[in-house]
């Protein structure tokens, strides 16, 4: 008896051991999505409120004073910013918050559009600015000429209206999918060609991406080489950019982010 025993005893400490709990859904939430919600409440929230208040500052002049093309600048990356926080965050957070897409059609297409037209606008905005510090510091003579503010306005219109054209097939391949098994629908991309869509994020990367990357890089260089100096101190009434360099940096690290999250949403297989 005793053998049994200590055979039987050496058996339940050899045992498999029971799996690990897993963890409880938190309000009917996985434990990732509610995560995941979390971090869209903060982004929203903090965005929202950052934004709003640097529009609401830049958005003040005195009259008969022009507003420098910087702040102009600055100005549309924060209504970019606010336009896509207001319009496409909550929208993308049901996708977490729910099993399936509740929100129509034109929602499941205007909220990725969407997503897609800020993130260029972003982008050819921060390439923009750097090519007017680059006609600032090398091209002073030139500058007061060329740095108005009916120019700055015409070239962001002009990146408004490339943006929202360069945006429209995302717009016209998502739409709904409806599975019967599961009986739930889903706003998925569908191309019907795969070579299409391979070229379509091929270009949108090179042209709303890379070649922009490129040109910030060679505008920075070529005002380091020309005028260390000034390339922080061109800024007319005695203005300093070293106040907008955080911000721009923040922006620029937030959109690497965007075009990282615009390839994963646009796989090709």
């Amino acid at each position: 008896m005793e053998l049994a025993a200590g055979n039987l005893s050496e058996g339940n400490a050899s045992g498999p051991k029971p799996p690990a709990p897993e963890p409880r859904p938190l309000y009917g939430i996985d434990v990732e999505n509610f995560i995941t919600l979390v971090l869209f409440g903060l982004i929203f929230a903090f965005g929202v409120l950052g934004n709003s208040l640097v529009i609401t500052v830049l958005a003040r002049s005195k009259p008969g004073k022009p507003r420098s093309t910087t702040n102009l600048f600055i100005l549309n990356l924060s209504i970019a910013d606010l336009a896509y926080l207001l319009f496409c965050i909550p929208f993308q957070a049901t996708v977490y918050a729910l099993p399936t897409w509740v929100l129509g059609a034109f929602i499941c297409r205007f909220t990725h559009y969407f997503f897609t037209v800020s993130m260029l606008v972003s982008i050819f905005t921060l390439a923009a600015m750097s090519v007017d510090r680059y006609v600032a510091i090398v091209h002073l003579r030139r500058s007061s000429s060329l740095r108005v503010s009916r120019n700055t306005l015409l070239g962001l219109g002009f990146i408004w209206a490339l943006s929202i054209a360069m945006a429209s097939p995302v717009a016209y391949h998502y739409s709904l999918f409806h599975l019967e098994v599961s009986n739930q629908t889903f706003c998925w991309e569908q191309w019907p060609n795969q070579g299409h869509k391979k070229a379509y994020v091929v270009c949108t990367f090179v042209f709303g991406y890379l070649l922009p990357l490129l040109l910030i890089c060679f505008c920075y260089a070529k005002e380091i080489r020309d005028d260390q100096k000034s390339f922080y101190s061109f800024m007319p009434n005695g203005q300093s950019l070293r106040g907008c360099v955080p911000f721009i940096r923040c922006h620029t690290m937030i959109k690497n982010c965007s075009i990282i999250q615009f390839l994963n949403n646009h796989k090709v297989n």
